[in-house]
């Protein structure tokens, strides 16, 4: 997703390629001032979404989510939802604030608009990852995940011709959201 020209969001184009790697700050302090725009930026951004549920009109939300995301290309739409999703998880991690309650609260606030009530039900069970398990895994021909493969393909101890090896036959690794972690093989 590199170079991807597109509006403003949340971050600059500027911004986008700072945290890319793809821009440097002649000074430390540049550095710092662009890291604590970020951070600013995405703490308001975050806070923001309380006046976008309660306010927004429900046809300029579809405009966004059923028209805009619904004809991106690819696994781009879902490889967005999922991020956000994910950014917001581990932001809640960072907080003492149980994510269930939030995720339960959120999908009760939502449905509220329709005039319903959720249960919701949240199971997590944690697996630590290791190269060597994942590896294993593909040797012994079990398949792994998509976050699985991303994993492997941006740790240090697995060579990217190593990993090639296991995905270069595999019809069922033609998705989107892994592909733009391992075009480079």
């Amino acid at each position: 997703m590199a170079g991807d020209e597109r509006d403003r969001g949340i971050l600059s184009e500027a911004d986008r390629a700072y945290l890319r790697g793809e821009k440097t700050f002649s000074s430390v302090q540049s550095e710092r001032n662009a890291r604590a725009r970020v951070r600013d930026r995405l703490f308001e951004a975050v806070r923001d979404f309380e006046l976008l549920v309660e306010a927004l009109d429900d046809h300029d939300r579809e405009l966004v989510f059923e028209k805009r995301f619904g004809n991106m290309a690819g696994a781009d739409a879902f490889d967005a939802l999922v991020s956000a999703q994910a950014l917001l998880y581990r932001g809640v991690d960072d907080t003492d604030i149980d994510f269930e309650a939030v995720l339960h609260e959120a999908v009760n606030v939502a449905e509220a608009g329709d005039g319903r009530a959720a249960t919701v039900d949240l199971d997590v069970t944690y697996e630590r990852l290791s190269p060597e398990s994942l590896l294993h895994k593909l040797e012994s021909g079990e398949e792994l995940s998509l976050t699985e493969l991303a994993y492997l393909h941006g740790h240090d101890d697995v060579s990217r011709d190593r990993l090639a090896r296991y995905v270069a036959d595999d019809e069922t690794v033609d998705d989107g959201r892994i592909q733009s972690k391992v075009t480079e093989f």
